[in-house]
């Protein structure tokens, strides 16, 4: 008998890439994310307490839907910091309890920033 449950965290989250070390560079300078490790055709990076994996890949099929999005606490100031940058992004909307917006990575990935009282 568990005495507790099977899951304790999503550890890792997967996006393919058509060029890893343009990924790489992007997600970096981008969204200043911070690198663990680049080896073997994957790159890794922390965020929070999910590792956020880049694969290199051929001939990537971006998402139809958002399969993540990150948590911030100033999310217009990152939507203008996006929006600066040239990445595509989507309007920010405001529901009752979070505010979202989604933008494309450079695969066209569609990724989402959300916001909410914690």
């Amino acid at each position: 008998q568990m005495k507790e449950g099977l899951v304790k965290r999503i550890d890792t989250v997967f996006v393919e890439v058509n060029d890893l070390n343009y990924s790489v560079k992007w997600y970096t300078d981008v969204l200043g994310l911070k690198m663990r490790w680049n080896r073997n055709g994957y790159a890794a990076f922390s965020v929070g307490e999910t590792t956020l994996t880049l694969v290199q890949a051929t001939n990537v099929t971006p998402s139809k839907h958002s399969p993540f999005n990150f948590f911030t606490t100033n999310i217009y100031e990152v939507h203008q910091f996006l929006l600066e940058n040239e990445v595509e992004t989507e309007e920010v909307a405001e529901y009752e309890d979070i505010v979202t917006f989604d933008f494309k990575d450079p695969d066209g990935h569609i990724l989402g920033f959300c916001q909410f009282n914690e």
